[in-house]
Parts: structure tokens; C-alpha cells; sequence
């Protein structure tokens, strides 16, 4: 979620596997950002030293784009 006073949402993997509205576990979403070179889920994976972080607005984009395959 973007507006004019909040740059983009971060999220964990625990963050994202334990939100209601996304369909992720955890074990999905670590192969998803395993391969996410070949995937095309590059863009939205920030990594902080050993933290992986998940922009979530860009991993829903992605999740749509996946539809028009």
C-alpha cells in the first residue's frame, strides 16, 4: 500500500504467510524469493544483510501478472 505520506509496506515472510488476505506460507514464499530471479519476483525483494524484506504492493502486482501467463 503507497500513498503520498507512507512510502511502500515492508514485510517479513512470517509477516506475509500470516496475513488472511495473501495465499503464501512461509516454505512457498522462501522458494518464491529463492527463484524469484527466474520468476520475475526480483523487483519486490529488498535484502538487508541475512533480512529479507518483501515490498507488498509489488509482490500483488506480481501475484496478478501471474494470471495473464
Amino acid at each position: 500500500m503507497t500513498d503520498a505520506n507512507q512510502g511502500p509496506q515492508y514485510c517479513t515472510k512470517k509477516q506475509l504467510a500470516n496475513d488472511p488476505n495473501l495465499p503464501f506460507t512461509e516454505a512457498m514464499l522462501s522458494y518464491y524469493i529463492l527463484h524469484a530471479h527466474k520468476n520475475g519476483l526480483a523487483p519486490a525483494i529488498r535484502r538487508i544483510g541475512r533480512k529479507v524484506l518483501i515490498r507488498r504492493d509489488l509482490l500483488v502486482a506480481w501475484i496478478e501478472s501471474q494470471s495473464q501467463r
